[in-house]
């Protein structure tokens, strides 16, 4: 199963604000976090107020994340086209104390999509649930040859893992 990353955070490096992750089937998981450091100007306006939810701690994050994916026994392929989100992504599949959670086999895919901005094709701009909805859009599109923007190398990757996840 093809899931699809986006994640707002507070700033190049910083804390992880929200989490969206759009299956191929279009089911979607969405939390938003607490800030726990002071949230830079550009963020603040531009990212905060698309929120569209209240924030939790992480760990209902994490719980809330395990049960979502838990939906799915095959290999997950995670998907992102910024490496950030998928860095954010990862750490929320630990636990306390360092523990590793479900999935414990999954690819993550970091595409290269020249010409393609969630900024631009997103139905609300840094909103992490709706950049990510714009990713999958844009990606499944290539997949069934409804559009023929991505490079073949790119769809050839997310093909090839996919057809792993099948076999699975």
């Amino acid at each position: 199963m093809r899931y699809y990353i986006d994640t707002e955070f507070n700033g190049t490096g910083g804390q992880l604000l929200s989490l969206a992750l759009v299956r191929e089937d279009g089911a979607h998981f969405y939390e938003v976090l607490h800030a726990h450091e002071l949230v830079v100007p550009w963020v603040r306006d531009h990212v905060v107020p698309h929120f569209g939810k209240d924030p939790i701690e992480r760990l209902q994050l994490v719980k809330k994340l395990q049960k979502f994916l838990r939906k799915d026994a095959g290999l997950h392929v995670f998907v992102a086209d910024w490496p950030e989100d998928l860095a954010h992504f990862n750490t929320m599949l630990l636990r306390d104390h360092g523990k590793r959670n479900d999935p414990l086999r999954y690819v993550c895919l970091l595409l290269n999509l020249p010409g393609f901005d969630t900024a631009h094709t997103s139905a609300v701009p840094h909103n992490a649930l709706e950049d990510a909805r714009a990713l999958a859009d844009h990606v499944e599109k290539n997949l069934a040859g409804e559009l023929a923007t991505m490079a073949p190398a790119e769809l050839a990757m997310v093909r090839c893992a996919s057809a792993q996840s099948d076999l699975a």
